[in-house]
């Protein structure tokens, strides 16, 4: 059997320093994603070390030359990983302000800008109104690019995250001479490696040879309990092989020689960070809304204009008189107010959500959350505490459950759980610590934990001095020490390991007062006893003990652990203990309250699938035995339209022994179904699949720099139930939202008619470029941001997630532009033509008058009262009328506001509990009467110092307003006339 050298080689081509393939920088990031996306392909760990030297060129007892390592060095580049290919900040930014709704404000600028050009080049005292406006439209871009540029300049970081995990020296063997300060980015494929207990391993190795060699591997699988790694044969998993120690990983225990066979971005860390940094997330849900929504409004504003050049030209208007109005009436479509409101909107439900432990890094996360179908939620860390315990109890042939309230009495004078925590606290290599803490490999530490509840372990191990140690290892899978009893002065010999090894090494069995015999039925019932237990997901450890005859192991006798001179066999088997990572208290419920609310709970984990099975029960992912339970081994056979079938097939679905390559795969998968798919994680492993992810929730306390840095959402309190407070909070926001664009879109209804009245009509304009300003950007904000507070519909978490249920819809536009905004438009118009006519200006002696109303050269146009004005006094007299539209529209977007905070319940039953919103209210008003009366501020916005009673005309049209959504509501209520209200303006 041959090493795969000839495929390694060529993907190792693929990340070479000089891209040998002469691709663009783009379509080479793209080439090596596409082969990270893969699983590793490679037999080095499964065939004979001989074939492995060979393979790569390399001697066992010399290692690589030191010219060799060069050549390779210069040939392949550095072990180090690679950036993906980046943006820089310059591009990210410019990406940053001109995408989504911000392209449409921008063209709205431009054309702003144009036709201040056009005005100036043809008229001698050109108004600014247009420069202006363009200036602010820029700037209201600029500030929302900006939070968007923050957002995505931050991911830059992932990779130098994952770099900080990486060792900066290694001991290296090269001409026969080790150098233990080789620096770790100039090793290469076929060095020699030596690697200590606090090492960090500097690359993926094959192990040579190594005594009690023990790796963490929680940077790549998320679990962690320390795992042996020997010179022993491979499993066709890489990632579970037992003879490969990987890139970035501890050496918690003893020592190992390995020889290198992957580098850089090929190994499994590598992998994991070159996916992570080069995956780019699919866009939220909002922003295809918002996209969605920018496609309507350009199509309909374009449309517009269309006809508005049409009519113009048909009127007999010049061509460059045309393109004015076509501009105005485009830019008059384009609400600018919303781009704003919503990043406000998203910001402060951020902030509001750091005070229930939720921190939103991405604004768009939590609506995003809201509208998640499907969770994906690791297993360790997140459902779990994350900390190894002592569960069971199995001596004396029974089963102890050890958090039972008399636990303690009934086993406090058993002479088996005497001998079992001796020897629980004798066999380990943990350490106990001074003031009592406790460090070392995570079984190890739950045993003395427990063992500590009803002993002292300092005083135990001082009485039994330990003389010789045989480490675990995965070929043996048991552990032995040996101990002076200082008290009798003889040897006691203590094992722990798989319950299969230390049974059949067994004669004995103790009990509660004394010791009967290991028969082949009491055998049978320990093994039964360890099954059912292992079933239910615990790890299982066995224990045994045996007193050394003094007269054969005198004091001082020379233990030899390599070549044993001790007995092995005829122990005294003490019993079983199971450990389990036991689930978080809130998360049963919690996934309850996800399910209910239609959102669909997966597990996938890297956890042995018995294990994972047994706490899908505990939590209520799996509530029956239909529960299906796929391995990594399974997808690895599995086409991507097989697994689309299986996630379809079956609702519950445990994915257990999964890499973080299948991790991925099965998120794009559920993202394929049209699901919006949130992934919690907290290790590194998850890191692809949260980049990958629709939102993707990182842990704040156990969770990894790599997986905060990657992830949208980090849960500062580690709490699953916070996720359901993200879903309730991002439901609401969306429902809010809704209203906020609603509220917008209302006074875009009154700006855009009286455009089309002074260029269809010839009327004196009846709102003015500033004015428009002043509504969109001035007293329309506050009261549409504070509708984020609103509280929650009653039904937020029964209803299932939205699928079609779009953020504009053709019923809201209906209720926008043919009921609501209309009475807005009449209330401006009447406001407009009472002005006029108190005046003298009769609405009949208006239609028509533009050419002569805006003619500087006219001085004597006279009104229906027989008077003439000349064109200074026209101006003062249309500046009233604009401010009496602009009071008009402030009045009845009050009354908006109002109307505005429920869809469906009556005012009545909501009431005025949203505070921001009354003073949003307030703050509109106040900002109405500022900018009509206040000296210098009233001139640059063209409006005018009213008279008070002028205040008051829109009122009755809001009143009617307030009576007219009050009855729809009630007829939507009710369903009345056969649901034509519902169907025709319930958004």
């Amino acid at each position: 059997m041959r090493a795969r050298s000839p495929s390694l080689s060529s993907i190792s081509d693929l990340f070479r320093p000089n891209n040998p393939k002469g691709l663009r920088s783009r379509d080479l990031s793209s080439t090596r994603l596409s082969v990270l996306k893969q699983e590793i392909q490679t037999d080095l760990h499964l065939i004979p070390l001989k074939d492995v030297y060979k393979a790569l060129g390399t001697d066992p007892v010399r290692g690589l030359s030191k010219a060799r390592a060069a050549e390779l060095l210069m040939y392949y580049g550095h072990n180090s990983l690679t950036p993906a290919t980046q943006n820089g900040w310059p591009r990210v930014l410019f990406l940053s302000l001109c995408t989504g709704f911000s392209i449409l404000i921008w063209f709205g600028a431009l054309l702003c800008l144009l036709a201040y050009m056009i005005e100036s080049s043809t008229k001698a005292n050109a108004s600014k109104d247009n420069l202006y406006l363009g200036c602010v439209l820029i700037g209201v871009d600029i500030i929302c690019g900006l939070f968007s540029f923050y957002q995505s300049f931050k991911s830059t970081k992932i990779m130098k995250t994952f770099n900080s995990m990486i060792p900066e020296f290694a001991s290296c063997l090269r001409d026969g001479v080790l150098d233990r300060e080789t620096l770790v980015k100039n090793l290469v494929k076929g060095d020699i490696v030596h690697v200590k207990a606090g090492d960090v391993v500097p690359a993926d190795i094959r192990i040579i040879e190594g005594k009690g060699f023990k790796v963490d591997n929680s940077s790549l699988t998320g679990e962690s309990v320390a795992v042996a790694r020997g010179n022993v044969e491979g499993t066709a998993n890489i990632l579970e092989s037992p003879n490969v120690a990987f890139f970035s990983t501890q050496c918690v225990e003893g020592w190992a020689i390995g020889v290198v066979m992957c580098c850089g971005d090929l190994t499994a860390l590598g992998r994991v960070a070159g996916l992570a940094a080069r995956l780019r997330p699919a866009p939220s849900p909002l922003a295809r809304e918002i996209a969605r929504f920018m496609r309507y409004v350009s199509v309909w504003a374009l449309s517009l204009g269309i006809f508005i050049a049409a009519a113009s030209l048909a009127l007999g208007y010049p061509f460059m008189q045309t393109t004015v109005f076509v501009i105005g009436m485009i830019v008059a479509n384009v609400p600018e107010g919303l781009q704003p409101t919503i990043t406000a909107s998203l910001t402060l439900t951020a902030q509001h959500m750091i005070k229930k432990n939720c921190l939103i890094k991405n604004l768009e996360a939590i609506e995003a959350l809201g509208a998640c179908t499907t969770i994906c939620s690791d297993k360790t860390g997140t459902l779990t505490e994350n900390k190894m315990c002592v569960q069971h109890v199995w001596m004396s042939n029974k089963t102890y459950a050890v958090n039972s309230a008399d636990f303690t009495n009934v086993v406090q004078n058993s002479q088996a759980f005497n001998a079992l925590k001796l020897c629980g606290t004798l066999c380990s290599t943990a350490a106990v610590k001074p003031g009592g803490g406790i460090t070392g490999d995570a079984s190890e530490t739950a045993i003395l934990k427990f063992v500590s509840k009803h002993d002292d372990l300092v005083a135990v191990r001082n009485n039994y001095p330990k003389v010789a140690e045989i480490p675990f290892n995965s070929a043996n899978k048991y552990q032995i020490s040996i101990h002076l009893d200082t008290r009798a002065s003889r040897y006691l010999l203590v094992m722990k390991g798989a319950p299969e090894c230390i049974f059949n090494r067994c004669t004995t069995l103790a009990t509660e007062s004394s010791n009967i015999n290991m028969t082949k039925e009491m055998k049978e019932a320990a093994e039964k006893a360890t099954d059912k237990l292992a079933n239910t997901g615990e790890r299982i450890l066995a224990f045994a003990d045996l007193y050394l005859d003094p007269k054969e192991f005198p004091m001082n006798y020379n233990f030899d652990t390599d070549d044993i001179n001790f007995p092995m066999t005829n122990l005294r088997c003490l019993g079983v203990m199971g450990l389990i990572d036991p689930p978080r208290q809130e998360v049963l419920n919690s996934i309850q309250r996800v399910r209910e609310a239609g959102v669909r709970v997966m597990m996938v984990t890297g956890d042995h699938p018995a294990t994972a099975r047994a706490i899908a029960f505990e939590v209520g992912i799996a509530t029956s035995n239909k529960c299906h339970v796929l391995t990594g081994s399974d997808l690895r056979n599995m086409t991507p339209d097989l697994l689309n079938l299986t996630l379809e097939k079956h609702y519950e679905i445990v994915f257990a022994r999964t890499s973080p390559t299948q991790k991925l795969q099965i998120v794009e998968a559920c993202q394929r179904g049209g699901g919006v798919v949130a992934v919690t994680g907290d290790g590194v492993n998850d890191a692809p699949a949260l980049r990958r992810a629709d939102i993707g929730i990182s842990m704040g306390i156990t969770g990894s720099q790599v997986s905060k840095q990657t992830a949208d959402i980090i849960l500062l309190d580690d709490n699953f139930a916070t996720i359901v407070v993200g879903i309730e909070e991002g439901r609401k926001i969306f429902d809010n939202l809704k209203k906020s664009v609603c509220y917008i879109l209302i006074s875009n209804v009154p700006e855009i008619l009286p455009v089309l009245m002074f260029i269809l009509f010839s009327i004196p304009l009846p709102l003015g470029v500033m004015t428009i300003l002043c509504v969109d950007l001035g007293t329309d904000m506050w009261p549409a941001v504070s509708l984020s507070y609103e509280q929650a519909e009653s039904d937020v978490m029964a209803r299932p997630p939205r699928t079609s249920d779009p953020l504009v819809s053709c019923r809201m536009l209906t209720l926008v532009y043919g009921h609501l905004g209309l009475v807005e438009f009449a209330a401006g118009m009447f406001a407009y033509f009472v002005v006029m006519a108190e005046h003298g200006f009769y609405p009949e002696k208006l239609f028509g008058i533009r050419a002569e109303w805006d003619n500087e050269a006219k001085s004597d146009v006279e009104d229906s009262l027989g008077q003439e004005w000349t064109y200074p006094e026209r101006k003062e007299l249309e500046c009233a009328c604009q401010a009496a539209y602009f009071v008009a529209v402030v009045i009845t977007q009050m009354m908006n506001g109002i109307i505005c905070k429920t869809r469906f319940n009556s005012l009545f039953h909501v009431g005025m509990k949203n505070h921001v919103l009354n003073f949003g209210l307030v703050f509109e008003l106040l900002l109405a009467c500022v900018i009509c009366y206040a000296p210098g501020i009233n001139v640059f916005f063209r409006a005018y110092p009213l008279r008070w009673r002028w205040w008051f005309l829109a009122l009755p049209f809001s009143a009617f307003m307030f009576v007219f959504d009050e009855f729809r509501k009630f007829c939507i209520r009710r369903r009345l006339f056969n649901g034509w209200y519902n169907n025709l303006t319930f958004y």
